[in-house]
């Protein structure tokens, strides 16, 4: 620790840090990139966000020990694959550590940028190119310009929140 820290300054605990983001929904993805044993690797995230908007970027965050950040930087690529409310098997087979995708190598398809990204199951897939890569305590942050980007508006998105997944219900009239 920081000797320079008062009490006052001092980082707070990791179990109520994570106590308290399990309380912040989080939109689920599934982040694709080119490499690994398979040719594919995936990850479940929960960290992936718009990061700038002119020109459009995302931010990924993701563990250092999946490997997925030295994988997207060398292959200059990577996708962010918003999951549908129907696809929590799919964020469940990918929420530790970077696999191969025996699992759903059916949906994996090339994008219109060279990079997989999901055929089916989303509401939104991003194709970036890796521009950056900054270290963040136990996880590397992932920046990509998005090059390509489809959505769809008739999927309700799988969210995270309190260590389950669940989807979102708008209030009624709106």
């Amino acid at each position: 620790m920081n000797p320079d820290l008062t009490t006052r300054d001092r980082l707070v605990e990791t179990p109520r840090f994570r106590a308290a983001f399990r309380q912040v929904p989080a939109p689920v993805a599934i982040l694709l990139v080119p490499g690994g044993a398979a040719g594919v690797t995936g990850l479940t995230c929960t960290s992936a966000a718009s990061l700038s908007g002119e020109p459009p970027m995302v931010m990924v965050a993701v563990d250092t020990k999946t490997g997925l950040a030295p994988l997207a930087e060398q292959a200059g690529r990577f996708s962010v694959n918003y999951l549908a409310a129907d696809r929590t098997a799919w964020a469940r087979a990918f929420a530790t550590r970077g696999r191969d995708l025996d699992d759903l190598a059916a949906a994996v398809v090339a994008g219109r940028t060279p990079v997989p990204t999901l055929a089916t199951g989303t509401t939104a897939v991003l194709e970036c190119r890796t521009t950056t890569i900054h270290q963040g305590g136990d996880h590397w942050i992932l920046c990509g310009e998005v090059l390509h980007a489809r959505s769809q508006t008739d999927a309700q998105p799988l969210l995270y929140l309190n260590g389950r997944y669940g989807t979102f219900h708008s209030e009624a009239g709106q």
